[in-house]
């Protein structure tokens, strides 16, 4: 009898931990990641991949004050990521490209709205090189100035897909 007890204590025991869960890899919301690029020359030299930005987007890109007049906007990759409650999620905006990503931690969502606060970060060959931290609103696209590059300036753009109703 003893023996059956103690059995079945651990099998209770081992099915909670088995059954907990890590709750920092909760998905609380998605997000969407572009990376343009802004320049005055050509983008020729880009390669196939690139798609030119519609007229209003880059009528809203000229206005950015940040920047400097460019007559050119291309994106060079975009994708959406889950958002971790706890944990940094990582992005890859240019397919099978290394060379930039990006990261999102949330750092509080604000319960009134439709917001959350994250930090975003911009690594360049696995080094930080840049870091914003800004609140997003769900449909609401934020355009963060990027490094300068080649003959321009790469721009993200973070969008807010989804936040996860409490």
């Amino acid at each position: 009898m003893k023996t059956l007890r103690t059995f079945l204590l651990l099998s209770l025991a081992l099915l909670e931990v088995a059954g907990a869960q890590d709750p920092g890899k909760e998905v609380i919301g998605q997000v969407r990641t572009e990376v343009l690029f802004g320049t005055s020359g050509p983008v020729t030299s880009l390669g196939d991949g690139v798609i030119v930005v519609s007229a209003a987007e880059k009528t809203r890109l000229q206005k950015v004050s940040k920047l400097e007049p460019y007559r050119n906007f291309v994106k060079l990759g975009s994708v959406e990521q889950h958002i971790l409650k706890g944990y940094k999620s990582w992005a890859q905006p240019i397919r099978n490209s290394q060379a930039l990503m990006l990261t999102f931690q949330p750092q509080a969502s604000i319960k009134e709205s439709r917001k959350l606060r994250l930090d975003v970060e911009y690594w360049q060959k696995s080094k930080m090189a840049l870091r914003w931290d800004r609140v997003f609103e769900v449909g609401k696209r934020v355009y963060l100035v990027g490094p300068k590059w080649r003959d321009g300036n790469l721009i993200i753009t973070v969008e807010l897909v989804s936040l996860v109703k409490k």
